[in-house]
């Protein structure tokens, strides 16, 4: 029996999470690695919610996979639909332990904010904390739909909201091996054009009239380093977190100057008083450690 068009479509929160990770990922491999299943198994679902719309979703480029405008439309709604999903199994498990969940880029160092986190948990020992890690527009998105509580997440100096943690540096950043020359086309190793941090790069290097070639793109930091570490490219990073496989590049290879980037702290609209007290915590703590830096101490100075 055909669906009666006044009767409202039900997606199947597993074809809307496959999908998702598709998007997420610009792939149906990495996808299929991501959700647990075959890459058939994924194409398979993504072919049903098409037909579910009624409209192609997703399109294949030099870039990987990317949606449509309705697929586009749809993600939005799917990430809504997931989170609610998420949120309604957690508040039905009957465990009574409430999560705080805090979401960070990548390339964001943990260390200072892992001694942070172990204090809060002892204040509140009936708390579980959980950390998620991805790429700002990912992080973003996660906090935008509910998903995260908390998010460190950088901006551009003075751009957009959130309490700002502290003012960072970017550096060119290559493997120990790498030899760049200065009139070289610069081979860079990037994060998917919905970051940020590429289109600072790229505007940099055309500013700078310094000819570039994307040779490798990823969705996480294991393929950047992996590129690095192998002498196929470069990219940046900031300064207080370059991993010590790295080495900086800079005048030597002709690479621009790079912007100054700061660290924020941004929260949901959710309130709860544990949750406004750990932004307060991770608030203070960074604000103080920035403003005892030596350099920022030198520059109150002068």
């Amino acid at each position: 029996m055909g669906r009666s068009a006044d009767w409202p479509m039900l997606y199947d929160t597993i074809l809307l999470r496959t999908f998702a990770a598709v998007c997420d990922a610009a792939s149906f491999t990495k996808a299929a690695r991501s959700v647990n299943l075959t890459q058939s198994a994924v194409s398979l679902h993504v072919k049903r919610l098409e037909d579910q719309v009624g409209a192609q979703l997703l399109r294949r480029g030099t870039q990987g996979v990317s949606p449509t405008g309705q697929g586009e439309i749809l993600l939005s709604y799917a990430r809504r639909i997931l989170a609610l999903h998420k949120e309604a199994e957690r508040r039905l498990s009957g465990d009574g332990t409430e999560l705080i969940r805090i979401g960070a880029p990548e390339y964001f160092d943990l260390h200072a904010l892992s001694s942070l986190l172990r204090q809060f948990s002892a204040q509140y020992p009936a708390l579980r904390l959980q950390i998620e890690l991805g790429i700002g527009p990912d992080i973003a998105a996660l906090l935008e739909v509910g998903e995260l509580d908390l998010a460190i997440l950088s901006r551009e100096i003075g751009e957009g909201d959130g309490i700002a943690l502290s003012r960072e540096k970017r550096v060119w950043a290559a493997g120990r091996a790498m030899r760049l020359g200065p009139e070289e086309a610069a081979p860079l190793a990037l994060y998917p054009s919905t970051c940020r941090w590429r289109q600072v790069v790229l505007d940099e290097l055309d500013h700078a009239g310094r000819p570039w070639t994307v040779v490798v793109q990823s969705s996480g930091i294991a393929g950047i380093l992996a590129a690095l570490d192998s002498g196929l490219a470069i990219t940046i990073f900031p300064q207080s977190s370059l991993p010590g496989m790295l080495k900086p590049l800079g005048r030597a290879e002709a690479l621009p100057v790079l912007p100054d980037f700061e660290f924020v702290l941004r929260r949901s609209q959710t309130r709860n008083a544990a949750v406004d007290h750990l932004a307060e915590m991770i608030a203070n703590f960074f604000q103080l450690s920035a403003a005892l830096r030596p350099e920022v101490r030198a520059a109150e100075l002068t």
